[in-house]
């Protein structure tokens, strides 16, 4: 299951979500093409236990790597910067993956699949806010846990759609590589937590 797991989203980063089959899921993973069907009764059940799958990896990893006291130490500035270069690397390599995943959860009509991708997201971007609390004091806002919620909802927005979206408006007006969207994102970020 695991490997069955790991070829479909393998197959998803290569082709994207329109272009995969589940011939070709079974020569990756190196199964029949039977044996996916006795386990998922479709292309979209599979492709949902891999997203899930994915999505609960990222978590779990993130709750390794975010502890409530991740940026002991910096300021809010250099945690917010740190913050956003990390949000965008998340993209880097993985576009179409992403790209996928979000056609994907819109598309479905599994609102189970829709509910979980959602509490695992926002599971993962409360990992975030709890490690930005420590700031609290020196965020200017009457309810700062507020302020960091709409900051970085905020963030991850920009970011998706430089990212996922790739805007004709942006890409005409403002094309970003990576570093630039991450040090534009966590000002802008930066500047709305301190001006509260």
């Amino acid at each position: 299951m695991e490997r069955l797991l790991a070829a479909t989203i393998t197959v998803i980063e290569e082709k994207g979500l329109s272009g995969i089959t589940i011939p070709e899921i079974a020569a990756a993973a190196g199964v029949s093409t039977g044996s996916i069907y006795r386990r998922f009764v479709d292309k979209d059940a599979l492709v949902r236990a891999a997203l899930l799958q994915m999505l609960e990896t990222f978590h779990e990893a993130n709750r390794a790597n975010i502890p409530p006291d991740r940026f002991k130490g910096r300021s809010l500035e250099e945690a917010v910067h740190a913050l956003c270069r990390a949000l965008v690397a998340q993209y880097r390599g993985r576009t179409r993956l992403m790209k996928a995943l979000d056609q994907f959860v819109e598309l479905q009509g599994d609102n189970g699949f829709r509910e979980r991708v959602v509490n695992l997201s926002e599971a993962s971007l409360r990992l975030i806010i709890h490690a930005l609390l420590p700031f609290k004091d020196r965020i200017a806002a009457t309810d700062p846990e507020r302020a960091i919620t709409f900051a970085l909802l905020s963030a991850v927005t920009l970011i998706e759609v430089h990212k996922l979206h790739e805007s004709p408006l942006w890409k005409h007006m403002l094309p970003l590589d990576d570093e630039t969207l991450a040090e534009e994102t966590a000002r802008t970020m930066a500047a709305y937590l301190g001006s509260q």
